[in-house]
This record gives C-alpha cells, sequence and structure tokens, in this order.
C-alpha cells in the first residue's frame, strides 16, 4: 500500500511539473526521426482518443482500444463497433474499423483493420515533369486480431497479431507485428494504471532486389549486382499511462489522464488529457503533447444517445498542424 502511494504520488507530480514547463525528460532521440517504417501505424484512430492528445492508454473506451491497449477490451462486458474516417494532408484518407466483446467468461476477442489510401498519382520524369500518362497507387494497410482476458477484478492483459502490409508503385513489403498490453485498477478511488508495448515486431524491408551499379575492385569496370532492399524497423512505441475522475457526480463526470511515451523513433514525449462528459449525453476533450513540434493540442466533441439496448456515439476531433493542413476525424460506433 505505501508503495502503490509512492507510484501515485510521482506521477502527480510529474504531470503537474510538466505542465509548469520543467522538463523531467531531457530532449533526446530527434536523431532517430525518419528510422522507421509503417509510420501510418502512428496515426491515432479514433476521434475520442485523439480529442484527449492520444493519453488513453489507462482508459476502458471503444473499440478503438484495439489499437490502443488490447487489455483495455477485458474492461467492458459490453459489444463495442467503431469506424473512423481521417482526412489526412494531401488528399489522403485513413479508415479505421474495430469490433470486440466478450465471447465467453473471462475472455473477449476483437478485430480490428485500417487502410490509407490516396487517389491514383501520375508518374512524372526528368524529361516528362507534367506526368507520363502512367499512374501508381499507394496504400498502407493492416488487420489485426486481439485477445484479452480479465484475471481479476482489477487486472486485465491482452494481446493483439496484426499483419501489416505497405504498396507502392508495385512495391510491396509487409510484416507480422505485435501489441502487448495491461490494465490494473489500483484500489485507490478510480486511479488505474498502464503499460503497453505496441508494433513490436522484426525490421521490414521491400520484397525482391535491385540493380546496384558499381565498380569491381579488382578491374575497376562498372558492374551489377542484385542487392536486397535495406531492411528498416517498425515504429515500436512504449506507453505508461495512468487516469483517474477527479470529479464524479449523478450529471457530471470529468476525467484526467497523463502518460509518457517512448518511441524508437522519436524523442520521449509526455501526453496530458482530459474528458468532460455531461449528463452522459454531451463530451468535451482537449488534449496537449509535451516535447512535439507537430500535433502538440488537440480537442475535440462526442455525442452519446441511447437507442434502445444500442447506444450510439458520435465523436469529432481536431489537431494542430503547423507545416501541413490540419487533419479532421470522425468517429462513429455503438455499444450494445
Amino acid at each position: 500500500m505505501k508503495l502503490k502511494r509512492i507510484i501515485i504520488l510521482v506521477l502527480f507530480g510529474l504531470s503537474v511539473s510538466t505542465a509548469v514547463g520543467q522538463n523531467f525528460f531531457p530532449i533526446l532521440g530527434g536523431q532517430r526521426v525518419g528510422t522507421s517504417v509503417f509510420t501510418f501505424l502512428k496515426i491515432g484512430v479514433s476521434a475520442r482518443a485523439v480529442g484527449m492528445g492520444e493519453a488513453v492508454a489507462a482508459l476502458s473506451q471503444d473499440a478503438s482500444s484495439l489499437y490502443y491497449n488490447p487489455a483495455a477490451l477485458g474492461q467492458s462486458d459490453e459489444i463495442q463497433v467503431l469506424a473512423t474516417h481521417i482526412e489526412w494532408p494531401a488528399d489522403i484518407n485513413y479508415d479505421f474499423f474495430g469490433v470486440g466483446g466478450k465471447i465467453y467468461g473471462n475472455h473477449y476477442l476483437g478485430l480490428s483493420a485500417g487502410i490509407l489510401h490516396m487517389q491514383p498519382m501520375m508518374e512524372t520524369t526528368e524529361y516528362l515533369p507534367d506526368g507520363t500518362g502512367n499512374y501508381f497507387t499507394f496504400q498502407n494497410n493492416f488487420i489485426g486480431l486481439t485477445y484479452s482476458a480479465a484475471m481479476t477484478d482489477r487486472f486485465s492483459f491482452g494481446l493483439t497479431v496484426k499483419h501489416v502490409e505497405e504498396t507502392l508503385a508495385g512495391n510491396m513489403m509487409s510484416v507480422w507485428l505485435m501489441d502487448m498490453g495491461t490494465f490494473y485498477w489500483t484500489g485507490f478511488k478510480s486511479l488505474r494504471f498502464s503499460a503497453v508495448l505496441s508494433h513490436f515486431g522484426p525490421q521490414a524491408g521491400l520484397d525482391g532486389t535491385y540493380q546496384k551499379k558499381g565498380l569491381d575492385k579488382f578491374t575497376g569496370e562498372e558492374i551489377t549486382t542484385d542487392t536486397d532492399y535495406q531492411l528498416f524497423t517498425a515504429p515500436t512505441v512504449f506507453r505508461v499511462g495512468v487516469a483517474m475522475e477527479v470529479l464524479e457526480t449523478e450529471k457530471q463526470v470529468l476525467t484526467w489522464t497523463v502518460q509518457l511515451n517512448h518511441p524508437v523513433d522519436d524523442a520521449e514525449n509526455v501526453v496530458m488529457g482530459g474528458e468532460y462528459s455531461f449528463m452522459n449525453t454531451l463530451v468535451l476533450r482537449g488534449g496537449y503533447k509535451f516535447n512535439k513540434d507537430e500535433e502538440t493540442f488537440s480537442y475535440g466533441v462526442g455525442l452519446k444517445i441511447p437507442m434502445g439496448k444500442i447506444k450510439l456515439k458520435i465523436d469529432y476531433a481536431y489537431t494542430n498542424f503547423i507545416h501541413l493542413s490540419d487533419p479532421m476525424r470522425l468517429s462513429v460506433g455503438i455499444s450494445l
């Protein structure tokens, strides 16, 4: 119990100190930017989550839990369905779908998928800058299967196995990745704690080989050899988060969250988020990311509409981009 209180005080002190501008984490890791592939996996797939700065690892939310923390799937006995449409910069769109629920006992199963896509783009060359008349396509997608189990009334864990694929102008690379998460109720009011490892797996590169030109070290003549494409790491990220209702009455609920993110391809950052619910119908959200250059702040709004045994949820989120146009997200979900 004493250790639990120490952890709570440390995490609370960390969030407060960060809020007033003290930097507990050195600004390191910037040199790792651009060293991973399948970076579309870093795009937030839920308007609710993004509205809170994606500080949702310790939240039992909708079917987007399949993406953010598979252990949170075991925190609800309802069947959850979610569809999200994202308007990304440069006329790129991202669509996500997830469904999950209890299958029997304390065992839960979920299925999720996402696709990043765009209209066919015209091919250009050095001599034909206006286009050759040929078109190529670009697409990223994943499909994942999630299993979660509630071991006790306080603790659950989850595991997602997903196949990720990228296609560009006929070139393709794919890999199997894994998400692992835990969800723990501390017993101190509504405080809960989570740790999640996302997008973990082997390195990946384009399939096949390419013709590499070079000089023969003995004759000095130009030669061509079949060479494998270089391998790159997946955008693995480790998240630790806490969440708690700081205000909870019959008509109003205010949830506070804080989360530490440690990505392999960027600097560490801290995220804080809040969600205010009125009459369990209107929901307002806000979030802020410290030590980030893009998408530093976000906000969102949601509606919960009961329809008999079905609960309809509609969420919208906005995030700020400094160098590109701001993306918009719309999520529609049902629970029953």
